[in-house]
């Protein structure tokens, strides 16, 4: 499969969250969910899920091409552009209601220099890396706190997170 089209959000699961939850705070649906993270069986057991871990979630009202990261307290935009392959500039150009890099608040979505792969029957690592023009370490390191993931192994339907390159 190709890029994937829509919104989606890179969201990191919360204490308390439930797939359900997470589905109706972004306007998603749980069986999205657990295709793209890979949330069933041999991989986990469904609704298995864990704070820390960053899921994408498809946002099913939307039909323009963005993803979307919530901020959660702590961040930078230095870190958050780390995080994902990108770096300040770029991210201040998709948002630019942010009048001071210095300052962000929490629970603000941001949009950021990324793409949404879903990965076919016969990809790789090495494949997909080619195709972007990046290395594999640079995709390991973007999808790494991801359920799911594994460098070894790539399941069809999976999504990763693809940075854009400057």
């Amino acid at each position: 499969m190709p890029v994937a089209q829509g919104t989606f959000f890179i969201y990191t699961v919360r204490p308390g969250d439930t797939l359900y939850s997470i589905a109706q705070r972004l306007g998603s649906d749980v069986q999205r969910i657990e295709q793209l993270n890979a949330l069933y069986p041999p991989f986990t057991d469904p609704g298995l899920i864990f704070p820390g871990q960053d899921f994408i979630v498809p946002y099913l009202y939307n039909p323009a091409n963005q993803v979307f990261y919530f901020i959660k307290p702590g961040d930078t935009l230095y870190e958050i552009a780390t995080r994902f392959g990108s770096n300040i500039q770029q991210i201040l150009r998709l948002n630019p209601q942010i009048s001071n890099p210095d300052v962000i608040y929490s629970n603000t979505p941001v949009e950021l220099p990324v793409r949404i792969y879903v990965v076919s029957s016969g990809d790789s690592l090495a494949s997909i890396a080619v195709q972007f023009g990046l290395s594999i370490q640079q995709i390991i390191e973007v999808n790494r706190r991801r359920p799911g993931f594994s460098p070894d192994v790539l399941y069809p339907g999976y999504g990763l997170i693809i940075p854009v390159k400057s």
